[in-house]
């Protein structure tokens, strides 16, 4: 379904969200890894808006599986970093490694983890032992999740955690023994909100969001795990998702903190024995004011409905 403002697909929504803020280039683009649901709209991307410079992680981490079907092959990194590489070709890149800092205009970017590689040492303001290390590992320390570029963006008073899809066992790597991050204020949840993948609780425990954002669709994230874990964060002010869960909508929250409501059960029904598709949905957005002095205003884009927090 397209977006009230048009828009039908990735590129398009991406698009006519910086047009609504005047910007008409892309300076830099930062794709955390090669799995189709982060780069897959690339080539898309590039047709409709001028872009500089292209960030990620390096070569593709995870072989062509052996007996896949051909209509497979594209939506796997084998499939999409040959189609990510000649999408960028004649545009700056940059292959981030742990502890590099990109300046974009008033903003920072340190990368805290890269190519299945973490920072060595705690950034200022980290370093405490952490009580919370009693997890066990999941055996996710390769591929594609493992290997993404996780960002700290520092903006004024207020920092923002982005780790793209980075794995269970690279997120305790980061926050055990000693914690190497520090207090966040702005979390976007890993992985989508999958438990089986990422939303290390050590990591949660340690970074002590003030607010979180889960950026799950419908049907893929959002699983009670995380959802349990995030709610259950000392201090924080608010927990907003991108979308209501098929499964457990009971778990969702209160709607004015959901920018997509489930459609008809219907309409789930009808795709419900096919993996890798979803009921369309009108793809509203939550969006969030940060400014310099520490006030982040988060915006649900379906209702207008929004909430401002300190940065604490």
């Amino acid at each position: 379904m397209p977006s009230p403002d048009g828009s039908r697909e990735s590129a398009d929504r991406i698009v006519m969200a910086a047009k609504k803020l005047g910007i008409t280039r892309f300076d830099y683009v930062l794709v955390t890894h090669y799995h189709d649901d982060h780069s897959g709209g690339t080539s898309a991307l590039v047709e409709r808006i001028p872009v500089g410079t292209f960030i990620d992680h390096g070569e593709n981490t995870e072989p062509l599986r052996p007996g896949l079907p051909p209509e497979r092959v594209i939506n796997t990194p084998a499939g999409q970093y040959p189609r990510y590489l000649d999408a960028i070709r004649g545009h700056a890149r940059i292959i981030a490694k742990p502890g590099d800092v990109i300046r974009i205009g008033s903003m920072t970017d340190t990368i805290v983890a890269s190519a299945a590689t973490v920072i060595d040492k705690p950034l200022p303001g980290a370093g405490a032992v952490n009580p919370h290390c009693n997890v066990p590992g999941k055996g996710l320390t390769k591929g594609e999740n493992a290997s993404s570029v996780a960002s700290l963006l520092r903006y004024g008073k207020v920092s923002i955690a982005q780790f793209g899809d980075l794995s269970w066992d690279k997120e305790y790597e980061l926050a055990c023994p000693v914690d190497r991050i520090g207090k966040v204020n702005l979390l976007l949840v890993t992985q989508h909100g999958s438990a089986n993948v990422s939303s290390n609780p050590a990591q949660l425990a340690a970074m002590r969001p003030d607010v979180a954002i889960m950026p799950n669709g419908g049907k893929k994230g959002g699983d009670p795990e995380v959802i349990a874990s995030v709610s259950a964060l000392p201090g924080l002010k608010g927990f907003w998702r991108l979308h209501e869960s098929y499964s457990r909508p009971e778990l969702s929250g209160d709607p004015d903190y959901v920018a997509n409501l489930n459609p008809p059960q219907a309409a789930i029904d009808a795709v419900a024995h096919k993996p890798y598709e979803a009921p369309p949905d009108m793809g509203h957005a939550i969006e969030v004011e940060i400014t310099l002095d520490g006030r982040i205003t988060v915006i649900n884009g379906r209702n207008g409905f929004r909430k401002t927090y300190r940065a604490e």
